[in-house]
């Protein structure tokens, strides 16, 4: 193994071609153990593709993922995809069986009824036993596929896992809390990738010599517009905008 990659999930240059149309191209991504990444892009942008080609489900066209160096040992990956599937008249216990009996107390940690069947769960708690299946492995990463209507127990178990997390989601304002860093997806390609301070601006407005209005995104730290505002006596305003505002304005429609 090599030493430089121990506890990174890679993709080097991962294409996927689907009925002759290319879905997914030339993806790098390094994500490093206990690292927190949101994979974020309007619908269609890839990010499904990309999830299950990261988590082993899913072989690439054309280059390679890697877990610490060598080849994906899907036990290590916990993945949550964005419809998970249960036989529906099968209980939670029963379900759990099939990993062992001395594993159902971890259906306690999730919070799942052991007695309650696939049928009469919600959609969260379908989550919550992907997960709770893949404890017993001591998976390395969390992946998940859309967290559309999480819950706040979900949201604390990606929050305490020990391990690198990857969310692939529609917006930022769902993730924000439970990643470090962003990175843009948009027509199969990741086309932006930095921490999360990089998507705080706001909006700086005013009238320049000729009174026409003007507007200037800048950095949320940067002042050195205000500044030279300011000492030309011009009146501004300024305005705070949300980090999903920031995405559509740069990046959405790359």
């Amino acid at each position: 193994m090599n030493e430089d990659n121990t506890h990174v999930l890679q993709a080097i240059n991962v294409n996927l071609i689907i009925d002759r149309k290319s879905v997914i191209k030339n993806v790098n991504l390094n994500v490093s153990k206990n690292e927190r990444i949101g994979i974020v892009g309007l619908h269609h942008a890839g990010k499904t593709l990309l999830m299950e080609v990261l988590a082993g489900d899913m072989k690439p066209s054309k280059g390679k993922v890697l877990l610490d160096g060598e080849k994906i040992d899907k036990r290590k990956i916990c993945y949550i995809p964005q419809f998970p599937k249960f036989p529906l008249v099968l209980k939670a216990k029963e379900i759990m069986s099939y990993i062992g009996k001395d594993f159902l107390s971890l259906l306690d940690e999730v919070e799942i009824d052991k007695e309650k069947k696939v049928k009469d769960m919600s959609f969260d708690e379908k989550r919550r036993l992907y997960y709770a299946l893949s404890l017993p492995f001591s998976p390395k990463y969390l992946l998940i596929d859309d967290i559309s209507f999480i819950s706040r127990s979900t949201r604390e178990i990606v929050s305490r896992f020990k391990g690198g997390v990857i969310i692939a989601h529609h917006n930022l304002r769902d993730v924000w809390d439970l990643v470090d860093k962003i990175a843009v997806m948009s027509d199969g390609k990741i086309v932006f990738s930095s921490l999360k301070e990089d998507f705080e601006y706001k909006i700086i407005k005013y009238k320049d010599e000729n009174e026409k209005d003007e507007e200037a995104w800048v950095k949320l730290k940067d002042d050195s517009l205000k500044k030279v505002l300011i000492e030309r006596g011009i009146k501004f305003q300024e305005i705070n905008v949300t980090p999903d505002e920031v995405f559509l304005h740069f990046y959405a429609r790359s």
